[in-house]
């Protein structure tokens, strides 16, 4: 009992798996940021595109 005591201590107090979680939330909100700009550049130029008239 007193070693899964150390063992969760051990790990609550490592902070690399913090570290790498930090960097995947940034990733995802860089992505949604992305994604959701490129949805509205398409839409956008879609719309100009369809109104040209030759």
């Amino acid at each position: 009992m007193i070693n899964a005591f150390r063992t969760i201590k051990a790990l609550a107090s490592d902070r690399r798996g913090i570290t790498a979680m930090e960097y995947a939330v940034v990733a995802g909100a860089i992505l949604a940021v992305a994604l959701t700009a490129f949805n509205a550049l398409g839409t956008k130029l879609t719309t100009t595109i369809s109104g040209v008239t030759l």
